[in-house]
Protein backbone atom coordinates (compact mmCIF):
# COMPACT_ATOMS: atom_id res chain seq x y z
CA UNK A 1 0.00 0.00 0.00
CA UNK A 2 1.37 3.48 -1.22
CA UNK A 3 1.44 6.57 1.74
CA UNK A 4 -0.96 7.86 -0.68
CA UNK A 5 -3.48 5.55 0.16
CA UNK A 6 -2.42 5.03 3.86
CA UNK A 7 -3.02 8.78 4.72
CA UNK A 8 -6.76 9.13 3.76
CA UNK A 9 -7.27 5.71 5.41
CA UNK A 10 -5.53 6.85 8.71
CA UNK A 11 -7.33 10.11 8.53
CA UNK A 12 -10.52 8.25 8.60
CA UNK A 13 -9.68 5.90 11.33
CA UNK A 14 -8.81 9.02 13.59
CA UNK A 15 -12.15 10.93 12.66
CA UNK A 16 -14.01 7.43 13.79
CA UNK A 17 -12.13 7.10 16.60
CA UNK A 18 -12.83 10.55 17.91
CA UNK A 19 -16.22 10.62 17.44
CA UNK A 20 -16.45 7.41 19.34
CA UNK A 21 -14.59 8.30 22.38
CA UNK A 22 -17.54 10.58 23.37
CA UNK A 23 -19.87 7.63 23.74
CA UNK A 24 -17.80 5.65 24.47
CA UNK A 25 -16.78 7.75 27.58
CA UNK A 26 -20.24 8.32 28.08
CA UNK A 27 -21.53 4.87 28.28
CA UNK A 28 -18.45 3.84 30.57
CA UNK A 29 -19.22 6.47 32.97
CA UNK A 30 -23.18 5.56 33.67
CA UNK A 31 -22.38 1.81 33.45
CA UNK A 32 -19.93 2.40 36.18
CA UNK A 33 -22.11 4.64 38.21
CA UNK A 34 -24.94 1.88 38.16
CA UNK A 35 -22.48 -0.76 39.33
CA UNK A 36 -21.11 1.04 41.98
CA UNK A 37 -23.80 3.00 43.69
CA UNK A 38 -26.89 0.68 42.27
CA UNK A 39 -28.47 0.34 46.20
CA UNK A 40 -27.91 4.31 46.63
CA UNK A 41 -29.67 5.61 43.77
CA UNK A 42 -33.44 6.70 43.70
CA UNK A 43 -35.57 4.95 40.34
CA UNK A 44 -35.44 8.17 38.86
CA UNK A 45 -32.11 8.70 38.83
CA UNK A 46 -31.47 4.52 37.40
CA UNK A 47 -34.10 5.90 34.82
CA UNK A 48 -32.03 8.83 33.36
CA UNK A 49 -28.72 6.95 33.87
CA UNK A 50 -30.69 3.68 31.65
CA UNK A 51 -32.07 6.30 29.46
CA UNK A 52 -28.75 7.80 29.15
CA UNK A 53 -27.11 4.48 28.45
CA UNK A 54 -29.64 3.92 25.84
CA UNK A 55 -29.50 6.83 23.71
CA UNK A 56 -25.73 6.00 23.60
CA UNK A 57 -26.28 2.41 22.40
CA UNK A 58 -28.42 3.39 19.31
CA UNK A 59 -26.21 6.40 18.50
CA UNK A 60 -23.27 3.55 18.02
CA UNK A 61 -25.56 1.22 16.48
CA UNK A 62 -26.41 3.81 14.08
CA UNK A 63 -22.96 4.40 13.25
CA UNK A 64 -21.87 1.12 13.31
CA UNK A 65 -24.49 0.06 10.53
CA UNK A 66 -23.43 3.00 8.63
CA UNK A 67 -20.05 2.00 8.11
CA UNK A 68 -20.87 -0.91 7.41
CA UNK A 69 -23.37 0.04 4.76
CA UNK A 70 -20.56 2.43 3.25
CA UNK A 71 -17.87 -0.29 3.36
CA UNK A 72 -20.28 -2.54 1.22
CA UNK A 73 -21.01 -0.03 -1.18
CA UNK A 74 -17.52 0.58 -1.91
CA UNK A 75 -16.72 -2.95 -2.28
CA UNK A 76 -19.68 -2.85 -4.64
CA UNK A 77 -21.45 -5.64 -2.03
CA UNK A 78 -24.42 -3.92 -1.43
CA UNK A 79 -27.48 -6.10 -1.68
CA UNK A 80 -31.27 -5.68 -1.36
CA UNK A 81 -33.45 -8.47 0.08
CA UNK A 82 -36.81 -6.62 -1.32
CA UNK A 83 -40.21 -7.48 -0.31
CA UNK A 84 -43.66 -5.47 -0.53
CA UNK A 85 -43.25 -3.05 2.39
CA UNK A 86 -45.95 -0.46 3.92
CA UNK A 87 -44.24 2.68 4.95
CA UNK A 88 -46.25 3.50 7.21
CA UNK A 89 -45.91 0.29 9.58
CA UNK A 90 -41.82 1.09 8.93
CA UNK A 91 -42.25 4.58 9.93
CA UNK A 92 -44.27 3.49 13.39
CA UNK A 93 -41.75 1.29 14.22
CA UNK A 94 -38.62 3.46 14.06
CA UNK A 95 -40.59 5.94 15.56
CA UNK A 96 -39.93 3.67 18.41
CA UNK A 97 -36.07 3.87 18.19
CA UNK A 98 -36.07 7.44 17.80
CA UNK A 99 -38.16 8.18 20.48
CA UNK A 100 -35.27 8.36 23.08
CA UNK A 101 -33.57 11.16 21.32
CA UNK A 102 -36.80 12.88 20.43
CA UNK A 103 -37.78 12.86 24.30
CA UNK A 104 -33.86 14.44 25.31
CA UNK A 105 -33.94 17.51 23.06
CA UNK A 106 -38.35 17.67 23.71
CA UNK A 107 -39.01 17.43 20.22
CA UNK A 108 -41.91 15.91 18.16
CA UNK A 109 -42.41 14.32 15.59
CA UNK A 110 -45.91 14.20 13.58
CA UNK A 111 -46.52 12.02 10.44
CA UNK A 112 -48.96 13.26 7.90
CA UNK A 113 -49.52 10.62 5.30
CA UNK A 114 -52.68 10.74 1.79
CA UNK A 115 -55.99 8.42 2.75
CA UNK A 116 -54.42 5.80 0.21
CA UNK A 117 -50.48 4.70 -0.16
CA UNK A 118 -49.55 1.72 -2.30
CA UNK A 119 -46.61 -0.52 -0.84
CA UNK A 120 -43.09 -0.89 -1.68
CA UNK A 121 -40.84 -3.19 -3.20
CA UNK A 122 -38.64 -2.57 -0.36
CA UNK A 123 -35.65 -3.85 1.86
CA UNK A 124 -37.42 -3.28 5.39
CA UNK A 125 -33.69 -3.17 7.60
CA UNK A 126 -32.51 -0.98 5.00
CA UNK A 127 -35.19 1.11 4.52
CA UNK A 128 -35.29 1.68 8.50
CA UNK A 129 -31.71 2.91 8.06
CA UNK A 130 -32.54 5.20 5.50
CA UNK A 131 -35.44 6.64 8.02
CA UNK A 132 -33.75 6.17 10.81
CA UNK A 133 -30.29 8.54 9.11
CA UNK A 134 -32.74 11.18 7.88
CA UNK A 135 -34.47 11.79 11.71
CA UNK A 136 -31.53 11.68 13.31
CA UNK A 137 -30.19 14.17 11.31
CA UNK A 138 -32.95 16.33 11.68
CA UNK A 139 -33.14 15.81 15.33
CA UNK A 140 -29.43 16.59 15.53
CA UNK A 141 -29.60 20.28 13.28
CA UNK A 142 -33.05 21.11 15.07
CA UNK A 143 -33.66 23.62 17.79
CA UNK A 144 -34.86 21.65 21.11
CA UNK A 145 -39.02 21.62 21.61
CA UNK A 146 -39.31 21.56 17.87
CA UNK A 147 -41.31 19.90 15.54
CA UNK A 148 -39.94 17.07 12.59
CA UNK A 149 -42.42 16.26 10.56
CA UNK A 150 -42.42 13.06 8.45
CA UNK A 151 -44.52 13.49 5.32
CA UNK A 152 -46.21 10.25 2.97
CA UNK A 153 -47.01 11.66 -0.13
CA UNK A 154 -47.64 10.38 -3.92
CA UNK A 155 -46.30 11.86 -7.23
CA UNK A 156 -47.56 9.90 -10.35
CA UNK A 157 -47.36 6.42 -9.02
CA UNK A 158 -44.30 7.05 -6.56
CA UNK A 159 -44.16 7.06 -2.79
CA UNK A 160 -42.42 10.41 -1.56
CA UNK A 161 -41.34 10.14 2.16
CA UNK A 162 -40.06 13.93 3.13
CA UNK A 163 -38.11 14.01 6.83
CA UNK A 164 -38.86 18.32 7.36
CA UNK A 165 -37.41 20.87 10.21
CA UNK A 166 -37.25 24.08 11.17
CA UNK A 167 -33.25 23.80 11.88
CA UNK A 168 -30.82 26.74 9.83
CA UNK A 169 -31.05 24.89 6.96
CA UNK A 170 -28.26 24.53 4.43
CA UNK A 171 -26.00 26.92 2.88
CA UNK A 172 -26.82 27.08 -1.21
CA UNK A 173 -23.43 26.69 -1.42
CA UNK A 174 -23.28 22.82 0.24
CA UNK A 175 -26.40 21.63 -1.61
CA UNK A 176 -24.98 19.85 -4.42
CA UNK A 177 -22.72 17.95 -2.29
CA UNK A 178 -24.98 16.54 0.64
CA UNK A 179 -25.24 13.25 -0.29
CA UNK A 180 -21.45 12.70 -1.26
CA UNK A 181 -19.91 10.24 1.58
CA UNK A 182 -17.60 12.20 4.63
CA UNK A 183 -19.45 15.47 3.64
CA UNK A 184 -21.19 17.42 6.47
CA UNK A 185 -22.32 20.70 4.50
CA UNK A 186 -19.95 22.65 6.24
CA UNK A 187 -20.86 22.27 9.72
CA UNK A 188 -18.77 21.77 12.54
CA UNK A 189 -21.41 21.55 15.67
CA UNK A 190 -23.00 17.89 16.38
CA UNK A 191 -21.57 14.77 15.82
CA UNK A 192 -21.03 12.51 12.85
CA UNK A 193 -18.32 11.44 10.11
CA UNK A 194 -20.95 12.85 7.39
CA UNK A 195 -21.57 9.79 5.80
CA UNK A 196 -25.58 9.27 6.80
CA UNK A 197 -26.56 11.01 3.54
CA UNK A 198 -24.58 9.07 1.37
CA UNK A 199 -25.79 5.92 2.47
CA UNK A 200 -29.07 7.11 2.34
CA UNK A 201 -28.55 8.16 -1.35
CA UNK A 202 -26.65 4.72 -2.05
CA UNK A 203 -29.73 2.77 -0.50
CA UNK A 204 -32.40 3.99 -2.25
CA UNK A 205 -30.31 4.27 -5.69
CA UNK A 206 -30.55 0.53 -4.77
CA UNK A 207 -33.88 0.26 -4.78
CA UNK A 208 -34.12 2.32 -7.94
CA UNK A 209 -35.56 5.49 -6.36
CA UNK A 210 -34.63 8.83 -6.21
CA UNK A 211 -33.56 11.32 -3.51
CA UNK A 212 -33.32 15.01 -2.95
CA UNK A 213 -33.39 18.21 -0.46
CA UNK A 214 -34.51 21.42 -0.27
CA UNK A 215 -34.62 24.22 2.25
CA UNK A 216 -38.02 25.33 3.44
CA UNK A 217 -40.06 28.70 3.27
CA UNK A 218 -38.94 29.99 6.99
CA UNK A 219 -36.21 28.37 8.02
CA UNK A 220 -35.66 24.39 7.90
CA UNK A 221 -34.84 21.89 5.65
CA UNK A 222 -36.63 19.05 3.59
CA UNK A 223 -34.66 15.75 2.41
CA UNK A 224 -36.85 12.88 0.92
CA UNK A 225 -36.59 9.82 -1.15
CA UNK A 226 -39.49 8.31 -3.17
CA UNK A 227 -39.75 4.69 -4.07
CA UNK A 228 -42.02 3.33 -7.53
CA UNK A 229 -45.24 2.09 -5.99
CA UNK A 230 -46.45 -1.69 -6.42
CA UNK A 231 -49.16 -1.74 -9.06
CA UNK A 232 -52.54 -2.35 -7.50
CA UNK A 233 -51.19 -2.50 -3.76
CA UNK A 234 -53.37 0.70 -2.71
CA UNK A 235 -54.28 0.57 0.94
CA UNK A 236 -56.43 2.85 3.32
CA UNK A 237 -55.15 4.63 6.03
CA UNK A 238 -57.04 4.10 8.76
CA UNK A 239 -54.68 5.19 11.92
CA UNK A 240 -57.49 8.84 11.91
CA UNK A 241 -55.39 10.56 14.72
CA UNK A 242 -52.10 11.11 13.19
CA UNK A 243 -53.75 11.51 8.70
CA UNK A 244 -53.91 14.91 7.47
CA UNK A 245 -54.43 14.83 3.57
CA UNK A 246 -51.52 15.66 1.70
CA UNK A 247 -50.38 15.76 -2.10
Amino acid sequence: MTISAVQPQAGLLATVAHELRGPLGALETASEILDRDFDLLDQQQVRVMVSAIHRRALWLHGLMENLLCAATVDDGQLRMHRRPLNLLELIHDTTLLVEPLLKRRGQRLKVRTCPTVPLVSADSQRLTQVLLNLVSNAAKYAGAETLIEVVVSLREGRVRLTVADRGPGVPNDKVAHLFEAYNRAGRTDGEGLGIGLSVVRSIIDAHGGQVGFANRRGGGAAFWFELPGIAGSLFLNDDTTERKRVG
